[in-house]
């Protein structure tokens, strides 16, 4: 049996080793993390408000012991050195669009938008369900060979096909347009005969002001509006065929990742999520809003026809489907987005009432 002495002395221990371990855990607790996020946007844009929000809702989940100081593009580095820089580690975190890295890999732009593809909701449950963020991030880690981890952050709805003087209505309105776009879609179109000009965004409304583009897109109808295209443009065209879709996203430091505790990446997770559902709620409701503004000032609104629509999807698709031919990587993750696309349509079909006519 152990004596009184032993006994006394063996719970002394014990109850220093707890007190050692709840020390410990109380100090991790008690840490504070300040972390940089480099932005590729404008402070003022509705994607960087996605970041702000990020952080604002970071810190209050995390009652101050992560503290996130969002930077505009240029603050830090440059709009496009953002995921190099949280890389490296001279960042703590990015918010960009992996639409910047075909540079980088030709399949990044599956995860930012595809055209002729996903519409929101299709591409979140593929991002967190159908193994979208899977692929994500082995393409950052293993094609790319960068230290980051990558969540998404933000979603904007679908996008304006076309400020134009001209009336844009099917593929035969398209050849020979002198039009600014960027990505596949302008590949895409070049194919069709469209005269794809490749402007910086800062030098879209001159351009289309002073004639040297037919027509434009840019972004969603409530960026669009805050740029003031409806003022130098008579028609707004839809739909989205472009970019139905676009996702952000959130890219960190894997050692930065690594060293926080369990229940502050639960935080940044689950507040990366949330800031994706408000920023495309947030969105849609001022895009839509956007769009009955557009009809007070007289603008146009065209619709390309169906047949047209029809015919640009299959020739995104023979063109994704080429670049696959080569490409393994870029295979696997168009197979992947390609058959969830169809499986999603299937379902929607069965399950979603026929909507009502809205004549505008």
């Amino acid at each position: 049996m152990m004596t009184t002495k032993r006994f006394k002395t063996a719970a002394c221990i014990g109850l220093a080793c707890m007190m050692v371990l709840f020390l410990g855990v109380n100090s991790a607790m008690a840490k504070t993390y300040k972390w940089t996020m480099a932005t590729s946007w404008p402070s003022g844009m509705v994607v960087y408000e996605t970041a702000e929000y990020f952080a604002a809702k970071v810190k209050a989940m995390s009652q101050g012991r992560l503290d996130i100081s969002v930077k505009p593009a240029g603050a830090v580095v440059g709009a496009l050195d953002v995921l190099d820089a949280a890389s490296k580690g001279s960042i703590e975190c990015a918010h960009s669009c992996s639409n910047y890295w075909p540079g980088k890999n030709p399949a990044s732009q599956f995860f930012g938008s595809v055209p002729m593809l996903f519409e929101p909701l299709m591409q979140l449950t593929w991002m967190y369900e159908g193994g979208g963020l899977e692929l994500w991030n082995r393409m950052f880690t293993e094609k790319m060979k960068l230290n980051v981890v990558a969540f998404p952050l933000g979603m904007t709805h679908a996008e304006v096909l076309a400020w134009s003087n001209k009336p844009l209505k099917g593929v035969n309105d398209f050849k020979g347009l002198k039009y600014r776009t960027l990505g596949w879609w302008g590949e895409i179109l070049k194919e069709n005969g469209t005269a794809v000009t490749m402007l910086p965004g800062g030098e879209v409304f001159s351009a289309l002001e002073r004639g040297v583009i037919d027509a434009a897109e840019f972004n969603t109808p409530y960026a669009d509006y805050q740029l003031g295209f409806y003022e130098i443009a008579k028609y707004y065209v839809g739909p989205a065929m472009h970019q139905p879709s676009t996702m952000l996203e959130l890219t960190i430091n894997k050692k930065q990742w690594e060293s926080l505790p369990d229940d502050l990446k639960v935080i940044v997770e689950e507040a990366a999520r949330a800031t994706t559902m408000w920023s495309w709620t947030y969105e849609i409701n001022k895009s839509m809003k956007s769009l009955n503004e557009y009809e007070k000032k007289g603008n146009v609104r065209l619709i390309v026809d169906e047949e047209s629509q029809r015919e640009f999807r299959k020739v995104a698709w023979a063109h994704l489907d080429k670049k696959a031919a080569t490409d393994p990587f870029f295979k696997e993750v168009w197979d992947s987005a390609k058959n969830f696309y169809m499986d999603f349509v299937e379902y929607e079909d069965f399950m979603i009432p026929v909507r009502p006519e809205v004549k505008k």
